[in-house]
C-alpha cells in the first residue's frame, strides 16, 4: 500500500492522525528550538488534510503548510532561493547568506526525450512544406 522512502523508518502515530514534535537539548529535559523542520509523506490523497503546522516558542502558530496532493505530475526541475546574495566574505546589514544542509527526493527515472518548441515548429514547417511540394507534383 505505501511507497516507502526509507522502510527502515517508516511510521505513523497509533490511535491518532495528529504527531506533536518538542525539541530538547540531547540528553537533558531543557526545552530547546530548531530553525528547521521537514517531513516525507507518502500515500497523500487528499488535498489540504496531511500538513506541517509549525509555532514558535510561546506556542503561537506560524503557518499551516499542506502537502501536495499530484496527479502524478512529474518533477524536472526545482529552483531554490537561498538568501539574498551569493555567498561571499563580506556580509553585511541587509544580507542574509544562506547554505543548505540536505536534499531529499525520490529516485530519479530517466526522462522521455521530449523535443523543444523551436525543434517541434521546424518539423511541423518541414511536413506542411513537403506536403505541398508533393501536391504541385501530383498536380502536373
Amino acid at each position: 500500500m505505501f511507497q516507502t522512502f526509507s522502510p527502515q523508518r517508516l511510521f505513523t502515530a497509533l490511535g491518532s492522525d495528529i504527531v506533536d514534535v518538542n525539541f530538547f537539548v540531547p540528553g537533558l529535559p531543557t526545552p530547546a528550538f530548531t530553525s528547521a523542520f521537514g517531513a516525507v509523506f507518502t500515500d497523500v490523497d487528499l488535498a489540504s488534510v496531511t500538513s506541517l503546522q509549525f509555532f514558535n516558542l510561546g506556542n503561537r502558530s506560524l503557518g499551516t503548510f499542506f502537502a501536495p496532493v499530484t496527479a502524478g505530475e512529474s518533477i524536472g526541475r526545482v529552483r531554490i532561493t537561498s538568501g539574498n546574495t551569493a555567498l561571499g566574505p563580506n556580509e553585511t546589514g541587509g544580507i542574509d547568506l544562506v547554505v543548505m544542509d540536505d536534499f531529499i527526493y525520490a529516485e530519479p527515472h530517466a526522462a522521455a526525450a521530449i523535443p523543444e518548441p523551436p525543434t517541434a515548429l521546424l518539423l511541423a514547417l518541414a511536413f506542411v512544406a513537403m506536403t505541398g511540394l508533393r501536391r504541385i507534383q501530383l498536380s502536373r
